[in-house]
């Protein structure tokens, strides 16, 4: 459970790290069971820096969607969203993927039109990250206008090759490193301004989505521009019998036929 310093942190810096939720032991089982799923993605065992990214990801083994409910997270996302949040998805990812060290500085989220609509992401990273190896960097506060709108330039350039941001270099941009070791927890809003450095290795990852509970149609267009199959649950939920995976994918069809109608 979150404290109220927490939450008010979430709220103005858009990010909170919660250290050490996961044991050693539950670490290395979530890291064996990717490498299942991994494994069955690419057709064998993933070597050395190898790269897989496989989205649904907890969704595809029953002994994987525990997480998704689990009191650790679930808790502090109804704290943030709301009891009748839903469920937006998940992925796992090993390795660089783009085959380049760095992931330039931009919000999943980006626009004014976003701000309204409270998405967070829950990083899991199962191996330590430092600030020039491949950490999380955000830059606090920018999930709030006006200064989201400010850095959209940032947005637009974020896909360059070698691009300068407001003239200084993406890894030069003033930030806050997100340095975590296996078992800690980062939560940010979708709207955050984040990059990553330093990429290399096996660089293994659990990322977990959730939102608010759509009340209005700019919010049930922003899912079909960004997410649309966040209305298209994976089976294993949908024929879940636990209650809290039930609550998150309630009415999911009518939002769906809702949105597509828009």
């Amino acid at each position: 459970m979150l404290t109220e310093n927490q939450i008010h942190q979430f709220r103005v810096f858009g990010f909170i790290v919660l250290r050490q939720v996961f044991d050693t032991g539950e670490i290395e089982e979530f890291g064996r069971l990717a490498d299942e799923i991994w494994t069955a993605e690419l057709g064998h065992a993933p070597e050395g820096e190898e790269q897989v990214s496989t989205a649904p990801f907890l969704e595809l083994r029953s002994a994987t969607l525990p997480l998704i409910e689990d009191d650790r997270l679930y808790t502090p996302m109804t704290q943030l969203l709301g009891q009748d949040m839903m469920w937006m998805g998940s992925e796992g990812v090993r390795g660089t993927m783009t085959r380049r060290p760095h992931h330039h500085w931009h919000a999943d989220r980006p626009g004014p039109r976003e701000l309204g609509y409270l998405r967070i992401k829950i990083m899991m990273y199962l191996d330590p990250m430092r600030k020039d190896a491949g950490a999380l960097r955000v830059i606090p506060g920018s999930h709030r206008s006006p200064f989201h709108e400010e850095l959209s330039p940032f947005q637009q350039r974020h896909g360059l090759e070698d691009p300068a941001f407001f003239g200084v270099t993406g890894s030069e941009v003033p930030c806050h490193p997100v340095e975590t070791d296996p078992g800690d927890v980062v939560v940010f809003s979708q709207s955050l301004y984040h990059a990553v450095y330093g990429k290399a290795g096996r660089r293994r990852y659990i990322a977990l989505k959730y939102a608010c509970r759509p009340t209005t149609d700019a919010h049930l267009t922003s899912i079909m521009q960004y997410s649309p199959d966040a209305l298209k649950p994976h089976e294993r939920i949908l024929q879940s019998e636990r209650p809290r995976l039930q609550a998150m994918t309630e009415g999911v069809g009518d939002l769906r036929a809702r949105a597509e109608a828009l």
